[in-house]
């Protein structure tokens, strides 16, 4: 008989696997080296030492979760106990481009899918406002990586999502050998992380694309790339690649679902429409700050990421046309958010001589956040008019109209369809126009009120998360009713 290594498991969640591993290996080529002896002798006492050699490894292995997942969707034959293994579903989601659960759209369905039962976990970078590696909240176990360097340019490019896929590849390849899971959730962009679904497809895991943004129109928005560059090529083929071998796809819109039908060739029936939407309930009861309040002026306010691709160097500029052209000086401007265009934007207003009539407070969360929205009497969403905006679904121009704000925007099919009548719409690229819809809702406090009850009744009513995630759970059934096919 074979001696068997005993394998003793640590306490602490968080540590490495490397006594187990080890074990695993060495009992594997013990049983290899078996199996030849029986080659060389094929009868007598030889073969019973095979037989336990072999046994012993799948034994060892069993105690895998991960190796358990590829013996159960590889071997197996029986349909009931691979059933039995998906329900619940073990989820791990691969987030590259926020931190959690700042990413209301990750966390709405990480938090919606384990209150349906799943567990789930999520791996992501550490943002500024985290230090935690590990963390588990409202029943999703987090994963940390440390943030990739933030540099611009082609280089920067290569080296962020270079940086992010190989972390991610080995805490997800660490996370199966030791938990195991059933359905890989990629969160794109970046659509290359169809490497990493790849590589787990190989064991019979669901891969599961939940596409964000469009990875070439989004690297055209923020470089100014041309149709026929390389890396818009390139970003084109990795989206046929993840898109063709996801074995369910999520969209946030139609836009988005048409593109990946059209220029991905995708089954329509493996697409699965789940908007963004917001928590409605959290936002109930939020109360203004009295120092914005006590100021008797109109608060214009924009919250959300401030990327160059955001669009809110146009809101300064027409805060700046409202001085200048239209001789308005009874408004205050408010931004409330983070990234990296934050110190452009500051030069921005100094040199707009608007740095005595507008805050930046910098990022917030929960109630403080919702206090800052509640304080403004106008919200904006000065994302500008391209490709990649047109198939966007805004999450803060959702979270506005929850809370009652009427909002400005410029014209774009996607932002018109969410907004509805709780918008006023400029004409493209017009700084002057969106100003003067600013300065229409500053002189009707009525059409205020009236537009921010129309969009929070359009949100209760049809937009708000609790809808939404039904969409996703239903996606869920579709993911556990098929295995993992490559193709």
């Amino acid at each position: 008989m074979i001696s068997r290594i005993p394998i003793t498991r640590r306490k602490n969640n968080c540590g490495f696997v490397g006594r187990e591993v080890v074990a695993l290996f060495v009992n594997c080529i013990r049983a290899i080296t078996s199996r030849w002896r029986v080659w060389l002798h094929p009868v007598g006492a030889h073969a019973a030492n095979s037989f336990d050699g072999m046994t012993l490894l799948i034994k060892t292995g069993m105690k895998f979760p991960g190796i358990q997942s590829i013996y159960y969707s590889l071997w197996r034959q029986d349909k009931s106990e691979m059933t039995e293994l998906t329900k619940p579903c073990r989820i791990l989601m691969l987030l590259e481009n926020g931190g959690y659960p700042d990413d209301t759209r990750v966390a709405n369905e990480a938090t919606a899918l384990a209150e349906a039962g799943h567990t789930v976990s999520v791996v992501c970078p550490r943002d500024a406002y985290t230090s935690k590696r590990r963390e588990v909240m409202d029943g999703v176990t987090v994963y940390r990586y440390p943030a990739p360097p933030e540099w611009s340019g082609l280089i920067g490019y290569v080296v962020e999502y270079g940086y992010s896929l190989t972390m991610a590849f080995f805490i997800a390849n660490y996370l199966f050998l030791r938990y195991g899971f059933d359905a890989l959730h990629v969160h794109t962009p970046p659509d290359m992380y169809v490497t990493i679904g790849a590589w787990f497809k190989l064991f019979g895991v669901r891969y599961v694309m939940d596409h964000h943004d469009l990875s070439p129109e989004l690297y055209q928005a923020q470089s100014q790339a041309s149709e026929d560059s390389l890396l818009v090529r390139i970003l084109k083929w990795f989206e046929r690649r993840s898109c063709r071998l996801a074995d369910q796809m999520i969209q946030t819109n139609e836009s988005q679902r048409a593109s990946d039908i059209s220029r991905c060739h995708v089954d329509p029936a493996r697409t699965n429409v789940v908007r963004n939407g917001p928590r409605f309930q959290q936002m109930v009861g939020a109360t203004p700050l009295p120092e914005y309040r006590a100021m008797d002026k109109i608060i214009l306010g924009y919250m959300g990421c401030i990327g160059f691709q955001d669009g809110v160097d146009s809101f300064l500029q027409a805060m700046g046309r409202l001085t200048r052209d239209l001789n308005r000086d009874d408004f205050f401007g408010l931004i409330i958010g983070d990234g990296p265009a934050l110190q452009s934007l500051k030069d921005l207003s100094v040199e707009l001589q608007l740095d005595d009539k507008m805050a930046f407070v910098g990022y917030q969360q929960g109630n403080a956040l919702y206090s800052h929205i509640a304080s403004c009497d106008i919200m904006v969403t000065p994302d500008p008019v391209n490709s990649y905006n047109a198939s966007c679904t805004m999450i803060k121009t959702m979270e506005y109209m929850a809370m009652s704000k009427p909002v400005v925007g410029y014209d774009m099919p996607e932002h018109r369809y969410s907004a509805g009548d709780a918008s006023l719409y400029a004409k493209p690229g017009d700084v002057l126009h969106f100003a003067e819809c600013l300065q229409k809702l500053m002189d009707e406090p009525d059409l205020r009120q009236s537009m921010g009850e129309k969009g929070r009744r359009r949100i209760e009513s049809e937009l708000a998360w609790k809808h939404q995630k039904e969409s996703l759970i239903a996606t869920y059934r579709k993911v556990q009713s098929t295995s993992s096919q490559l193709v």
